[in-house]
């Protein structure tokens, strides 16, 4: 159990930090930073996870390209309780990415993006719970890499399913499930699956 605390932690830490390590080269990456909770996680109400924006860019194929996300807790999502009985509303993300005044992919993840990919045991008790640009693969450039998270709310919680995302200039996308993430040793990864919900926002 404590192991898996520990490894939560560190893959919360890593998709809510990660941004750091663009510092270096051309690449730019402008955060906002999480809001602060207005008060403890409370059982007597419907808890909400802190909104965040990031923006930045990228070069694929040779061009440079910029991207936004927003995440925004939603409470037209479904209620989700955790393994402690608290309730959360879940989030979306909002994806732009664009080429000077053009958009080239626009969309929204939810948690339902990625319902293939996690055990139905542990879907029924996450949210969307991260995302971010996937800067474990920032020496590949043929595609936009991302990477989101969908688990327990509750930083201390044990459910925590990282999932690596690839957009490719045409707007094709592929998902698959990173086994293992930690700071120090690059991710292993799961068999590649199809796109995920093709509804955008």
């Amino acid at each position: 159990m404590l192991n898996k605390m520990m490894q939560r932690k560190g893959i919360m830490m890593l998709v809510a930090t990660m941004c750091l390590a663009a510092c270096g080269g051309n690449q730019t990456s402008d955060v906002t930073k999480p809001e602060e909770s207005e008060s403890a996680v409370s059982i007597d109400r419907i808890n909400t996870m802190s909104d965040f924006s990031l923006d930045g860019t990228m070069d694929v194929e040779g061009r440079n390209y910029s991207y936004e996300f927003a995440f925004r807790s939603d409470e037209s999502l479904p209620v989700v309780t955790n393994a402690e009985g608290f309730r959360y509303y879940d989030n979306r993300v909002k994806l732009i990415i664009s080429l000077g005044q053009q958009v080239v992919y626009e969309h929204t993840f939810t948690r339902e993006s990625f319902r293939d990919l996690v055990p139905a045991g542990d879907y029924q008790r996450s949210v969307l719970a991260g995302f971010n640009r996937n800067y474990m693969k920032e020496g590949q450039h043929d595609r936009f890499y991302f990477v989101a998270v969908v688990g327990d709310p509750d930083e201390n919680g044990d459910i925590s399913h990282t999932i690596g995302i690839a957009v490719d200039t045409h707007g094709g996308v592929s998902t698959e499930l990173i086994r293992n993430v930690d700071t120090d040793t690059p991710p292993t990864s799961g068999t590649e699956n199809s796109d995920p919900d093709e509804d955008a926002a």
